[in-house]
């Protein structure tokens, strides 16, 4: 184990002479530009009003109930593609009052109908503030909350899924253990929930601190921003204002001492192996680096992408869908989520992963990490 965290730690090493510079030295030059892009584009979120709803439908026989999910969307062809069908449907199982917001600025008649057989509200908007921005505009267009709101979800459509009804990942929730609960927990940067499924209570939703945070989200044209102060800053805020929060998946739960055994064997049985079998030997990659941070008292990852496999086999009904589509920070085991799903879940992948083949084509072995995969042929 120690020897596979060592080669990681020489990898990141080796990036740094490459570009000349130290790691800390990367880290303060990533931080400075990420604050010089904040500030460039700070000024510009004040030339684009906070409204940007285009077009608004009210289901005259399904009003907003007293739990209601804002789910936000987007898709440049004003689609609503199957997969987020079907995580409409999980959400209409469920007690919640879906208003559907999209960024794409129109939807497709076909689309339209689907969402107004299963919808209380939708609201077309501009794509202008990203997701958080959606949000306020959907506060401010529907007066939310209302006298009669118990709770407000917010939702994205950022998740494949569920694989599973959604009554169990809900069951858990009680705000009178905490006001607001997220589905996962991060320490990146500083700790806070992740903004892809946050079910806020009444408390919560009527607090000073609720009403100032929204009332600083702004259209500003940064994802960096976004990130620091909505996706971070939100769980920040509303604690600072008394609101508790806490996570459904906490990370010493997917982290606990049953599970680092397990990640130690696979990396033991990998160096048993000497590498030899491609699939042991991805999985011990991956496994090394959650191993080297767990180290920390805080562990910096991003539980929805490196803790994929630990959240599923906790019962965990999504999967991010960056991981499946760009797997950016290259996690090295993701091509055995399809089996990880049947095995965990009991739920069958197959569609999902039959429309992901087909959308990434020749880059499927890249994305997934595919150990089988054909390698490109060199010149001779």
């Amino acid at each position: 184990m120690r020897a596979l965290i060592r080669r990681i730690l020489a990898a990141d090493a080796l990036v740094g002479r490459a570009l000349g510079v130290s790691s800390p030295l990367r880290g303060f030059t990533r931080e400075a530009s990420v604050q010089i892009r904040i500030a460039a584009a700070w000024p510009l979120g004040f030339l684009h009003s906070t409204h940007q709803v285009v077009e608004r439908y009210d289901a005259p026989t399904r009003p907003i109930r007293q739990d209601v999910a804002l789910f936000v969307h987007f898709d440049a062809e004003g689609r609503v593609l199957p997969a987020t069908r079907d995580f409409l449907l999980g959400l209409a199982r469920t007690d919640l009052s879906i208003v559907f917001v999209t960024n794409s600025g129109f939807i497709l008649d076909e689309d339209k109908a689907f969402l107004r057989d299963y919808c209380s509200a939708i609201l077309i908007r501009r794509n202008i503030g990203y997701d958080f921005g959606a949000w306020r505009d959907a506060l401010d267009t529907l007066g939310l909350p209302r006298a009669e709101t118990r709770a407000i979800y917010l939702v994205n459509d950022s998740v494949y899924g569920p694989f599973t009804d959604l009554a169990p990942l809900l069951a858990p929730i009680d705000f009178a253990k905490a006001d607001i609960w997220g589905v996962t927990e991060s320490w990146q940067h500083r700790y806070h929930l992740q903004s892809f499924f946050l079910a806020c209570g009444g408390k919560a939703i009527r607090s000073r601190a609720w009403r100032q945070f929204w009332g600083s989200v702004r259209p500003i044209p940064c994802k960096d921003w976004v990130i620091r102060h909505c996706e971070i800053g939100f769980t920040r805020a509303l604690a600072q204002g008394g609101i508790t929060t806490a996570a459904l998946f906490p990370n010493e739960t997917l982290l606990d001492h049953t599970e680092l055994e397990r990640l130690e064997q696979v990396v033991a049985a990998d160096d048993l192996a000497e590498g030899q079998d491609a699939r042991l030997r991805a999985e011990a990659v991956h496994a090394g680096r959650i191993l080297h941070y767990a180290q920390r008292e805080r562990v910096p990852l991003n539980p929805s992408i490196d803790l994929w496999r630990q959240l599923l086999q906790a019962g965990y009904p999504f999967l991010k869908r960056e991981l499946l589509l760009r797997n950016p920070t290259k996690v090295a085991d993701v091509f055995e989520w399809e089996e990880v799903v049947s095995r965990s879940l009991h739920a069958n992948p197959q569609p999902l992963a039959d429309a992901i083949r087909q959308s990434l084509g020749e880059r499927l072995g890249e994305v997934w990490n595919d150990p089988d995969r054909e390698q490109p042929k060199t010149a001779a």
